[in-house]
């Protein structure tokens, strides 16, 4: 894979004496899911909170799909910086632990909403496309439904679908299934497995393991604001991979392991 959808040099981020994330160069190829794992306070939300500038680093290069921002200490974001900004986040989605789902739009009005309202898509043509993607997710038969009468799991998934909505080249996970209850996550990601099979580009926060194991092509691990490893899932699960790694594999910080079914 030549085509590369994120490049990430030097980037670093401060709050006060805090260094959260130290010099990070970080490249994610087309059609690679990427999985980040890490402690708590390890800088890996904060990173990936980075690449689509819901969290502002200090200073860097960010290039996310053929869109550079540099950023330098005390220097104020110019006109054709935040020209990028907003069209690299047209390229990217964000799927949030919490979901962050409207609750007084129904399942298929939250997955459309963004087509409407930011793409100026005809609702007509829209409700067509919601209509596939709850297809997709595996709930065509929730779209007239509220998001307090979905689980966990199904909230998730209609978030997935939202993202998915706007044909994004990234979609940016974070924790994805850290509030479900073992059951729940399964289906959330099953549907992400999906999508990494059909070649999505995907960077993933999570716990999860297992997913890491199957679905990743790249681990990569984060402590005290560095990367301390990025390696294939092979040689991170791996006896090689050195006793940092292997001591927080054991830790077990999954309360549950995914299984491909």
């Amino acid at each position: 894979m030549s085509d590369i959808k994120i490049n990430v040099q030097g980037l670093s981020k401060s709050y006060g004496q805090l260094v959260v994330l130290n010099n990070i160069d970080l490249q994610v190829n087309s059609g690679e899911v990427v999985v980040i794992l890490g402690p708590s306070g390890s800088g890996k939300t904060t990173l990936l909170r980075s690449l689509n500038f819901l969290s502002q680093a200090d200073s860097g290069v960010l290039e996310v799909c053929g869109h550079r921002v540099t950023l330098e200490p005390e220097r104020a974001l110019s006109r054709a910086d935040q020209a990028q900004i907003m069209a690299l986040r047209r390229k990217t989605a964000m799927v949030f632990q919490s979901f962050n789902l409207f609750p007084h739009l129904t399942v298929l009005e939250n997955v459309i909403e963004g087509l409407v309202s930011v793409r100026h898509v005809p609702k007509r043509v829209a409700m067509i496309r919601g209509h596939e993607l709850l297809a997709q997710v595996g709930l065509a038969d929730k779209a007239m439904s509220y998001p307090a009468r979905l689980s966990g799991g199904q909230k998730q998934r209609v978030a997935i679908a939202r993202g998915l909505s706007m044909s994004p080249e990234v979609i940016l996970f974070d924790e994805p299934t850290s509030a479900l209850d073992p059951e729940l996550r399964d289906e959330v990601l099953t549907v992400m497995r999906e999508l990494a099979d059909a070649g999505m580009t995907m960077v993933i926060v999570t716990h999860e393991m297992n997913f890491a194991r199957q679905a990743a092509d790249r681990v990569i691990f984060m402590e005290g604001g560095v990367i301390v490893k990025d390696a294939s899932p092979v040689e991170f699960f791996g006896v090689t991979s050195g006793e940092r790694i292997q001591q927080f594999i054991r830790m077990g910080h999954v309360e549950h392991e995914y299984t491909n079914t």
